[in-house]
C-alpha cells in the first residue's frame, strides 16, 4: 500500500489536474489522498465551485479521499497555506509521499531551490528588511537577495510561479521533519495562470476568465464530467464570484476600525492606515487599487479583505488544523478512512457537527468555517447559507 497526497484547489478541475493525478498513480500510488482548499482560496478569492462539488470532481478524476483544508488556512499566504496542509497530512499518519507539480519535474532541483530560499531568509533577514523599507514586497526582496547570492538562473527558477508552492511544501516538510517523501511531476501543459491555452490544456485562471466572460470554450480544457457540472451550476446560479460579494466587502471595509484591522493576518500599521484611508471607495476594484503599492502584492490585499469578511484573527492561523474533515471518498478511500481513524493524531470525520464536539480548538475552527460558508453563500447568484455545510451528503464516488 502506497498513499500519495496532493495539496490542491481544483478551482476548477481541468485536464492538467487529471494529468497530475494519473502521473501520481503511475508512480506507484495505490491510494491518492487530496487536501482540498475550502470555499476560499489562496490568492484571496472565492472558489468558483463549492468545496463539495470540487471534492466530487476530484474523486471522479481518480482521487480516493478528499480532506478539507479549512478556510482559515486555505485563504492564507503561501507559507501558512503550505505548512498547514503539510501539517494536516503529517497528523493523519498514513501518507507515504507528497506529489506536486513544478517546472522541471526534478526533485533535486526543487530541493536546491528550497535550500537557497531557507538559507537566504535565515541568514540575510536584515538585508531583506532593508529592501522592504526601500519599497520591495517581501517576495521581491527575497528574490533580489537570492539573485545576488546565486545568480539570475537560480533566482529565475525560484520566481517561477510553478515552483513557488513546491518550494513552500519542501520547506514545510523539512521544518516539520515529516516521515513522507516528496515527488514532483513536470508541468508540461501550461504555466500557472497562463493567459493562453496549449493543446488540450489551459490554466485554471484562463478557465475562470472564460467563465466570467461567458465564453464556453472552457469545455475543451476540462474532462467532460467537470465541464457538465460547471455548466449546470452556472445555469443554477450556484457558482461563486468575488464580484457578487462586492457590497458586503465594501460595507465591512467601511465599518471596520483600525484596531480590528490590526488583528487580521498579514496586516501591519501601514496597511491598516491605507485600508482606512480607502474606506470610502465606491467599488471593490477601486478600494484594492487605492491600497496597492509596490510593497504589497494584490493577493495579500485581497486576502485581507477576505479575512475581514470572515472575521478571521491572526491567532487562528498560528495553530494546527485540529481535525480532518472528509468531503468525499471512493471505495478505495473507505480503506483510507478506516486506517486514518486508527493512526491519526487528530479526529477524522465527515460531520462538522461531530467534529465540533471533539475539542475547544475544533469547536472554534468549525465556528470559523460556518461563518465562511455563510459568506460564500452570498457570493453565489442563488444565495445559500452554511446549512449545506452541516447537511451535505458526503460524496462516495468511483473513478471516471
Amino acid at each position: 500500500m502506497k498513499v500519495s497526497a496532493i495539496i490542491c484547489e481544483y478551482n476548477p478541475l481541468h485536464n492538467g489536474h487529471v494529468h497530475h493525478i494519473r502521473e501520481t498513480r503511475k508512480h506507484g500510488a495505490t491510494h491518492i489522498l487530496c487536501v482540498l482548499s475550502s470555499n476560499f482560496v489562496q490568492r484571496g478569492d472565492v472558489a468558483l465551485l463549492s468545496k463539495f462539488d470540487r471534492a466530487a470532481l476530484a474523486v471522479r478524476a481518480g482521487a480516493d479521499m478528499v480532506v478539507e483544508l479549512p478556510s482559515a488556512f486555505s485563504c492564507s499566504a503561501a507559507e501558512v497555506y503550505a505548512t498547514s496542509a503539510v501539517t494536516l497530512l503529517d497528523s493523519l499518519g498514513i501518507v507515504d509521499e507528497l506529489s506536486f507539480g513544478s517546472s522541471s519535474g526534478d526533485i533535486e532541483n526543487i530541493s536546491l531551490l528550497t535550500e537557497a530560499s531557507l538559507s537566504t531568509t535565515q541568514i540575510y533577514g536584515d538585508r531583506i528588511r532593508e529592501r522592504m523599507k526601500q519599497g520591495d514586497s517581501y517576495p521581491a526582496a527575497v528574490w533580489e537577495i537570492v539573485r545576488q547570492r546565486y545568480g539570475n538562473q537560480v533566482a529565475g527558477k525560484m520566481h517561477d510561479p510553478n515552483n513557488l508552492l513546491a518550494i513552500e511544501y519542501m520547506k514545510a516538510m523539512q521544518k516539520l521533519n515529516v516521515s513522507f517523501s516528496a515527488f514532483t511531476i513536470p508541468r508540461r501543459c501550461v504555466m500557472h495562470d497562463e493567459a493562453e491555452p496549449s493543446g488540450q490544456f489551459a490554466s485554471a485562471g484562463f478557465i475562470r476568465k472564460s467563465v466570467a466572460e461567458g465564453d464556453l470554450g472552457y469545455v475543451d480544457y476540462m474532462p467532460g464530467y467537470a465541464a457538465k457540472l460547471l455548466s449546470d451550476r452556472l445555469a443554477e446560479g450556484r457558482t461563486a464570484s468575488l464580484r457578487q460579494l462586492e457590497r458586503a466587502a465594501l460595507y465591512r471595509m467601511r465599518t471596520i476600525t483600525t484596531e480590528e484591522l490590526m488583528q487580521l493576518p498579514d496586516v501591519n500599521g501601514s496597511l491598516a492606515s491605507r485600508f482606512y484611508a480607502a474606506r470610502n471607495a465606491v467599488s471593490l476594484e477601486a478600494l484594492l487599487a487605492q491600497v496597492k503599492t509596490k510593497c504589497y502584492t494584490m493577493s495579500r490585499i485581497r486576502r485581507i479583505v477576505m479575512y475581514a469578511l470572515l472575521d478571521l484573527r491572526r491567532e487562528q492561523q498560528t495553530g494546527n488544523v485540529p481535525y480532518a474533515r472528509v468531503l468525499a471518498f471512493s471505495e478505495r478511500g473507505s480503506e483510507l478512512m478506516t486506517i486514518a481513524k486508527e493512526k491519526s493524531r487528530i479526529p477524522v470525520n465527515t460531520s462538522l457537527a461531530r467534529l465540533r464536539a471533539e475539542s475547544a480548538a475544533a469547536s472554534a475552527m468549525v465556528q470559523t468555517e460556518e461563518r465562511a460558508s455563510h459568506v460564500y453563500g452570498l457570493a453565489q447568484r442563488t444565495i445559500s447559507s452554511a446549512e449545506e455545510d452541516f447537511r451535505a451528503r458526503v460524496i462516495m464516488g468511483t473513478y471516471g
